[in-house]
């Protein structure tokens, strides 16, 4: 038998598509406050509750009572308006959302009245109106979100507060009015400022500035305005990509696709730019998601062309070097015979590669592995060529130290016996607010893997000891890749990447004589043919395998 769902049952389920999480509470309510022609907004967080204050419009008694009603707005009249909304809500779905699993106190006072009002609500239900004194605008407070959901607030993580923190440093990207966010007594985030410049120098700290490029872009589909990073200045995630369309931050594959397109041969391998950026445009659907962080445009390959010309163009004005992709020489010469080796021959001769370097037992301390080397040289600062008696090696420089470096700190840090050094001078370094948090959190973890920090001011702290093993690192910037790993990296990927940065790298200049001495320590290793992300640390070519590429035997 088909029933008719109870309306208070039909709103909880609602709420459950456009409420999945306290920061879903957050967005809504400083959109609203934006939509209401607020110039301050503060956003106040504790243990069981969310509150959002603002000097916007505020209501009058006749809309207070609407707004926590379903598909009640103020934004739109009929479907046409829904082409040209430029309002942040719309759907009349936030507040009725949020009421179904809270327990809301909205205070508001419209511009002229005389008197304010408060609105008690309880899972939906109104308790109480009355007039109360308070000043223009609006504040919402939101207690015990999910209560009456309790499967979806067992979900809910100690990481919610962060993704708060994180959504706000970028929303504050995206408009010049004053948002101010409190965790109890703490002041995490600030920010006043009118220059959009500014803006990302209070959110990320002063000297990212200096490393961004500004982006001034209009053609006749689409204006693109705001900065960019330098490829020299990239992170480990996406927490500092902050994407607006028509104000609205949103998440969207078409501009992504241009964006990493611009930068595509100036990064490495998952390295993200540092991007706040607005796009203004005609044609586009804001429409398409609850949450409304989604849009799509009516023709999406003009967009990804017009931010890929948009950083391109700056990137030539900077005169940013660009990377070749493809080596014209290394592809003219290369003998034809090889490039063409058959399919099923170069998967054999790849396979016996592989069984040469994988075959020895690796835990037989007594074996040499790597017998009677004869350093040939170094190869373009990357690679070392190395004679046997079994033919010829290719090394890898930086995943040779890669393993070694990992497998030694491993051994020290499963012992709890990881050597430190204190620093001659404490390194005092600022952090986002989000990553200030997790680094607060994560004090006694850091000491674990040697990194002896302590707080010195609001998102501010000194880096007093570091671990010996990475000594000559700066350890202020693996202090701040560490942070990105902690929230959400194994133990193991940490070490890799900790072993990753310490490493030689191509391009660095390294003799016959300390390659001779990584492969006595690499020798030492447990697992001496890969580097911990699986890439091999020496290509074999057999005496036998160099006769048939030269055509002198097989053929």
């Amino acid at each position: 038998m088909i029933n008719i769902l109870d309306q208070k049952l039909v709103n909880r389920i609602a709420a459950g598509e456009v409420i999945e999480r306290p920061i879903n509470v957050v967005k809504e309510l400083v959109e609203n406050a934006i939509d209401a022609s607020a110039k301050h907004i503060t956003v106040e967080v504790t243990d069981h509750l969310i509150s959002v204050s603002d000097d916007g419009d505020g209501m009058s008694k006749e809309d207070l009572e609407k707004c926590v009603l379903r598909h009640a707005t103020s934004k739109i009249l009929n479907y046409d308006d829904l082409e040209t909304v430029n309002s942040f809500g719309f759907r009349g779905e936030a507040l009725s959302s949020i009421a179904a699993v809270s327990q809301m106190t909205i205070t508001t006072k419209f511009k002229g009245d005389i008197e304010g009002y408060e609105l008690q609500i309880n899972g939906g239900m109104i308790i109480s109106l009355k007039p109360i004194a308070c000043s223009q605008g609006t504040s919402v407070e939101i207690r015990d979100l999910f209560f009456n959901t309790p499967v979806r607030k067992k979900f809910l993580d100690i990481n919610e507060n962060e993704r708060i923190v994180e959504f706000l440093e970028k929303f504050a990207l995206g408009t010049n009015v004053s948002i101010r966010l409190k965790f109890k007594d703490w002041v995490v985030l600030d920010v006043y400022a009118q220059d959009l410049m500014d803006r990302i120098a209070q959110v990320y700290g002063i000297e990212l500035p200096k490393n961004l490029v500004k982006i001034e872009f209009a053609n006749e589909d689409v204006k693109i305005s705001g900065y960019v990073s330098k490829p020299s200045l990239v992170r480990k995630d996406k927490s500092m990509q902050a994407l607006f369309v028509n104000g609205r931050l949103v998440e969207n594959e078409e501009i992504s696709l241009g964006l990493y397109e611009a930068y595509k041969s100036l990064l490495f391998v998952n390295k993200h730019p540092i991007v706040a950026l607005n796009l203004e445009v005609q044609d586009v659907d804001v429409n398409v998601h609850p949450t409304k962080k989604i849009v799509k445009f009516t023709d999406s390959t003009k967009i990804t062309k017009g931010i890929f010309e948009a950083i391109r163009g700056a990137f030539r004005e900077e005169r940013l070097e660009f990377q070749v992709q493809d080596n014209v020489l290394v592809r003219e010469f290369l003998p034809r015979e090889i490039r063409t080796y058959p399919k099923e021959e170069n998967k054999r001769f790849v396979r016996e590669i592989q069984k040469s370097l994988g075959s020895q037992k690796v835990d037989d301390k007594r074996y040499n592995h790597f017998p009677e080397i004869k350093i040939l040289g170094q190869v373009a600062k990357t690679f070392f060529l190395a004679e046997t008696d079994e033919g010829l090696l290719i090394i890898d420089q930086h995943v040779v130290e890669e393993r070694i470096n990992y497998e030694k700190f491993m051994k020290q840090y499963m012992g709890n016996n990881v050597a430190v050094q204190d620093l001659l001078m404490p390194e005092v370094l600022e952090f986002k607010a989000s990553e200030a948090m997790a680094l607060k959190r994560n004090l006694e973890k850091l000491k674990e893997y040697g990194f002896h920090v302590d707080e010195f001011g609001e998102n501010t702290f000194r880096l007093l000891k570091v671990p010996v093993i990475f000594s000559k690192v700066k350890g202020s910037e693996l202090l701040k890749e560490l942070m990105v790993d902690f929230k959400d990296t194994e133990r193991e990927d940490i070490i890799t990447r900790m072993s990753c940065k310490k490493s030689i790298k191509a391009g660095d200049t390294v003799t016959n004589f300390e390659m001779m001495n990584l492969i006595k320590e690499l020798d030492k290793c447990d697992y001496p043919f890969t580097c911990p992300h699986g890439r091999p640390t020496i290509v074999k070519f057999s005496l036998s395998d160099l006769e048939k590429l030269f055509r002198r035997k097989g053929f």
